[in-house]
C-alpha cells in the first residue's frame, strides 16, 4: 500500500504540533511555590523544562522571561531561587503565610521585609578590596519559626546600583571605624552580628535584586 504524498506531507505537521503541545507550560508563580519544595527534581522538571544550565546540584530555568534557579542535592529541592525586577515578582505567602510575607504592593526591599519577618542577620561577599572579578552581594538572612518548619529566607542585593554602593560604603565606614582596617579586609563581621543594625539602616530601602527560600541556604564566611 502507497502513502500518499499529501499525508507525508502533513505527518511533520502532526509531530510539530504534538511536541508544541508536550512543552511544559507552567507559570514562575506555579514553579516558585512551596510546593515546589522537596519535590524530585524529575518532577519539577516536568513543569518547567529542562534547564538551561546545570552546575553540579545548581539548576538555572528560564520561566515567562524571568530567571529561576534551584539547588537540588540528592535531586530533591532543596531551595528555590528568583532573581527580582519590575516583571519578575512572585508572592512568598506560600512559604510564609499572610502573616511573614512582604507588602507585594510596596517595592521589595529589605526594610520592607524586616516589618513582617522581624530582624535579619547581614552577610556580604567583601565590602573592601573585592576586585573586579565579580559583582558583590549583601545578603539578609532570616529564619522562620516553628510553625513554618524552620524555612530559612536569604535577600540578596548586588552592589552595582548608587545607592546599594553607598549603602555598602556606609556599613563598610562603621565596622572600620570599630574594627580597624584588616577586620573589614577579611570579612570577619560575616562571623557575628554586632553590626547588623548598621546594616538595617543602611540597606532599609534598598530594592532586592535575587530571592532564596528553602532550607541549608549557603552564606558567605569568614
Amino acid at each position: 500500500m502507497k502513502t500518499s504524498p499529501a499525508l507525508l506531507l502533513a505527518l511533520p505537521l502532526v509531530f510539530i504540533s504534538a511536541s508544541a503541545q508536550s512543552q511544559p507550560s507552567a507559570t514562575l508563580a506555579q514553579l516558585f511555590h512551596a510546593d515546589m519544595l522537596n519535590t524530585n527534581l524529575r518532577y519539577f522538571e516536568s513543569h518547567a523544562g529542562v534547564a538551561l544550565e546545570s552546575w553540579g546540584d545548581r539548576h538555572t530555568y528560564r520561566i515567562d522571561d524571568c530567571t529561576l534557579e534551584v539547588n537540588a542535592p540528592g535531586d530533591r529541592i532543596g531551595s528555590l531561587s528568583v532573581e527580582v525586577s519590575d516583571h519578575c515578582r512572585s508572592s512568598l505567602q506560600s512559604f510564609l503565610g499572610e502573616s511573614f510575607s512582604p507588602d507585594e504592593s510596596r517595592p521589595l526591599t529589605f526594610g520592607n521585609f524586616a516589618e513582617h519577618t522581624g530582624d535579619f542577620t547581614f552577610f556580604a561577599d567583601c565590602l573592601s578590596g573585592c576586585g573586579n572579578a565579580y559583582d558583590p552581594s549583601v545578603y539578609g538572612f532570616w529564619e522562620a519559626p516553628r510553625a513554618l518548619g524552620f524555612i530559612q529566607l536569604r535577600l540578596e542585593v548586588k552592589l552595582v546600583g548608587d545607592a546599594a554602593i553607598d549603602a555598602s560604603s556606609t556599613w563598610e565606614e562603621a565596622i572600620r571605624s570599630a574594627r580597624g582596617e584588616e577586620y573589614v579586609l577579611f570579612n570577619s563581621f560575616n562571623c557575628e552580628d554586632h553590626f547588623n543594625p548598621q546594616a538595617a539602616a543602611a540597606f532599609r530601602d534598598i530594592p532586592i535584586t535575587r530571592i532564596t527560600i528553602g532550607t541549608h541556604l549557603q552564606l558567605p564566611g569568614c
